[in-house]
């Protein structure tokens, strides 16, 4: 929503400043509704990048950390409360809003279609009147034409107002508003359709301006014209109307001229403007491809085989301090015979040195974040160092709801030699040992 918001709000500041005020009216349309929907779209698009195949590191076969914490971690003794959960509100509020607009949506509908069903209806050209009891502002929809009926029947609507109000139903100006008011019920919380709406209905305005010098000729005495309708109240929403809130723009641009050579350098930038917009906002797919000269990581067992007899486990571990299923530490000693055939040690990391290219691909920030000793560091440190100065390492995917503003794809944790024997210490010290429940082996 972001990269949308930012994408339609460069695209509108362009308008404004090089569009808006130019004689390009068929052009402004297109530009404006295309905005809003290429402003939708672009952040799913996806632009594929060939790389290099990134190394899948498989798991140790007695390190198992998502089976240790789901067994581990009950809910209902769990210390951890859920936090107030504030996106359900949001998604609530959203919603509702979303909802009321839409019933005021539909709501105006049925107001014109009521005023279509209630009222006469008379055949005019391309247009379909409908004769109102009141005398106002002609206004159209769709195809109909609605006006004073008093004033159809004495001829007293003069053919500008005429030929302004078909220019809107023959150009189809009314899809281009219910588009705008319809997406406006879900997009709501962006100020720019505010914006971009009024701007539309203007466009509108300029280009039934635009038909009636063209086929009455007469710039001046139109202009008095719209100006002895301002007092007139304007009629519902959804409805191309003859509104005069713009009037001084729409004065100035029935007399303005635009030069080919502007039309051919304004035309350049907006396309400029797209293609730049497409490689900034669109996401990034990385495509794998297999290494031309493929290597196995160096690793070596860590130790010999663990014992699974609970009287070595006794032996070894009695003063150890064993987690159990609901959270709390024990000495090994002090638990019971079931849950001491239940204990578990959890091997440390074994040594793993990585290979020339897996070190390589390691430096790319836009798909690796590095941790070397349990600290952050920019990819660029890895250039003081050799693979051979890296005694263990563990790589995870990281998925998108987790993911950090670098961007980065893949976490990689990297232990140099002496951390690497540090770390073997304390687990020497520390043994990591849980109560799980044992599984039967798979046949």
């Amino acid at each position: 929503m972001l990269k949308s918001g930012l994408c339609l709000l460069i695209l509108f500041g362009f308008y404004k400043l090089l569009l808006e005020d130019e004689k390009l009216h068929q052009f402004n349309r297109f530009y404006l509704l295309f905005s809003l929907v290429f402003s939708l779209v672009i952040p799913l698009l996806t632009i594929n990048i060939r790389s290099e195949q990134i190394p899948v590191f498989e798991p140790q076969p007695n390190y198992q950390p998502d089976r240790i914490l789901t067994d581990l971690v009950d809910p209902k003794t769990s210390p951890v409360q859920p936090a107030f959960d504030f996106s359900a509100v949001a998604g609530l509020v959203y919603w509702l809003i979303t909802l009321m607009l839409l019933i005021r949506f539909g709501r105006h509908l049925f107001s014109l279609a009521q005023l279509i069903s209630q009222h006469r209806n008379v055949r005019y050209q391309d247009a379909t009147l409908i004769l109102l009891p009141e005398n106002g502002l002609p206004h159209t929809f769709l195809h109909y034409l609605f006006v004073g009926k008093s004033a159809y029947e004495s001829q007293a609507i003069e053919p500008e107002l005429f030929t302004h109000e078909l220019t809107h139903i023959r150009q189809k100006h009314s899809f281009d508003i219910l588009f705008v008011e319809l997406l406006f019920c879900f997009y709501w919380f962006n100020p720019l359709l505010f914006l971009i709406k009024r701007a539309i209905r203007l466009n509108h305005e300029f280009l039934a301006d635009a038909a009636v010098i063209d086929q009455h000729q007469h710039v001046v005495r139109y202009q008095r014209l719209l100006l002895s309708k301002l007092t007139l109240s304007t009629p519902v929403s959804l409805t191309s109307q003859l509104t005069f809130h713009a009037t001084k723009q729409r004065f100035l641009m029935m007399t303005k001229r635009t030069s080919r050579a502007r039309v051919l350098i304004v035309g350049t930038l907006a396309l400029s403007l797209l293609v730049i917009l497409v490689a900034t906002f669109s996401t990034k797919l990385v495509a794998q491809v297999p290494s031309a000269t493929p290597q196995k990581a160096q690793t070596k067992p860590v130790q010999d085989p663990l014992p699974v007899d609970s009287d070595k486990f006794q032996e070894l571990y009695k003063d150890k301090l064993v987690r159990t299923k609901s959270g709390a530490q024990r000495k090994f000693s002090d638990l019971s015979k079931k849950e001491k055939k239940n204990v578990v040690l959890i091997a440390p990391f074994p040594p793993r040195t990585p290979t020339d290219a897996q070190f390589s691909d390691w430096k790319n920030p836009k798909l690796f974040g590095i941790w070397i000793d349990d600290k952050r560091v920019k990819n660029e440190v890895l250039d003081r160092y050799k693979p051979t100065d890296i005694a263990s390492f563990s790589g995870s995917f990281v998925h998108k709801n987790a993911r950090q503003p670098e961007g980065y794809l893949y976490q990689m944790d990297l232990m140099t030699h002496s951390a690497y024997e540090r770390y073997l210490k304390e687990q020497k010290e520390k043994p990591f040992l849980v109560v799980m429940q044992r599984f039967p082996k798979r046949q």
